[in-house]
């Protein structure tokens, strides 16, 4: 496989300067004046096309410590990019790290996780409070596949492999997203990615795979959005792959459909099978729950950063809804929980990279 990473860069400097302005005669004003900034301009060799992150550090023995400060399609080659969040006097050692395979950056920010107090059938755990994620992450495109677990572990725990729930023959399909696996074996899955990818030379120093926390869950999904699903504020059948004899609406809460438009699968889809959100992820309403890498407890008061959840507990959380669940469980906001043993055909889980300390 090829190499995900590059850090060989020619820095040229590039002169960026203020526009100088004359005034008309006759106007009175503060004489403008020229100002002049180096900063430093990355010289970047590869396909057009590629997406890549360009990471920092200030310190050349602190590698492990590489800071990203965005995300670049290549649109030539080479393409000139210019760093202007930090002028040329200041020391900065830069490298380009080619995007995983079906993964996204997700930037930092800040968003109000939970629901409001006016989101119909809203539960009371989904208290609304600011969270603040200083560092982005890589997250999958879609939940792991039926092929992708089973390429590494050499095993399908899935129920849907050749049935529908009703015991009706189905096409085999190992893009569906694996499903019967507990936290325990999702977290393993993780680990076991990490070690291929290190051997393999394909992962960044200092970087490893793991579930998502609640939070990083709730922002990657929401996409930016305020809205009771990343669609809006309706779910209805066709736009997700959930029960649909039970659509919702945020101003109604559930809407009892006897004959649905668009029949109910009654199994897991194709990863990919509906229209993703404003980051390009996919299935983060249902098709199968997704377990996070929280305990699950109640939500801090207040405003937190990078909360990474109670410190203990008795159960994991999951997130996102399932084929089987009701319109109104499959909100951004919803949150399901179970322990860490539990394993069901309606839980799966997907990936984040991201530095092993965050």
């Amino acid at each position: 496989m090829k190499r995900r990473f590059s850090t060989a860069f020619s820095l040229p400097f590039v002169l960026g300067a203020g526009l100088c302005l004359v005034a008309p005669r006759g106007q009175a004003q503060q004489e403008l004046t020229l100002g002049l900034q180096l900063y430093a301009g990355l010289s970047i060799t590869g396909a057009v096309g590629t997406v890549c992150q360009i990471q920092y550090v200030t310190n050349l023995a602190q590698t492990n410590a590489w800071l990203p400060l965005t995300n670049l399609t290549l649109a030539s080659n080479p393409q000139l990019w210019v760093d202007t969040t930090c002028p040329a006097t200041a020391q900065r050692f830069y490298q380009a790290v080619t995007a995983p395979a079906n993964m996204v950056w997700i930037p930092p920010g800040t968003f109000v996780m939970g629901s409001p107090t006016n989101e119909a059938e809203r539960a009371a755990n989904e208290t609304q409070h600011t969270v603040t994620l200083t560092q982005g992450f890589y997250m999958g495109v879609h939940p792991v596949t039926q092929g992708e677990y089973l390429a590494l572990t050499s095993n399908n725990p899935s129920y849907f492999t050749t049935r529908d729930y009703h015991g009706n023959p189905i096409s085999p399909d190992t893009n569906r997203p694996v499903e019967q696996v507990s936290w325990a074996d999702a977290t393993n899955y993780c680990a076991q990615l990490t070690q291929q990818e290190q051997a393999a030379g394909l992962l960044q120093v200092g970087w490893s795979y793991r579930l998502p926390t609640e939070s990083e869950w709730e922002y990657a999904c929401r996409a930016g959005t305020t809205n009771a699903f990343y669609y809006g504020d309706a779910l209805h059948g066709g736009m997700a792959n959930f029960y649909d004899y039970y659509e919702y609406d945020a101003a109604y809460g559930d809407i009892i459909i006897a004959n649905p438009t668009v029949p109910w699968l009654a199994r897991t889809s194709t990863v990919g099978s509906y229209q993703p959100n404003a980051w390009g992820l996919y299935d983060m309403h249902g098709n199968v729950w997704e377990w996070c890498l929280d305990w699950y407890g109640t939500y801090p008061g207040g405003s937190v950063t990078n909360y990474p959840g109670p410190a203990s507990g008795s159960s994991r959380v999951f997130r996102g809804g399932s084929w089987s669940a009701f319109g109104v469980d499959c909100r951004s906001a919803k949150r399901g929980s179970n322990i860490p043993s539990y394993s069901d055909y309606t839980v799966g889980f997907r990936v984040v990279l991201a530095p092993s300390s965050q």
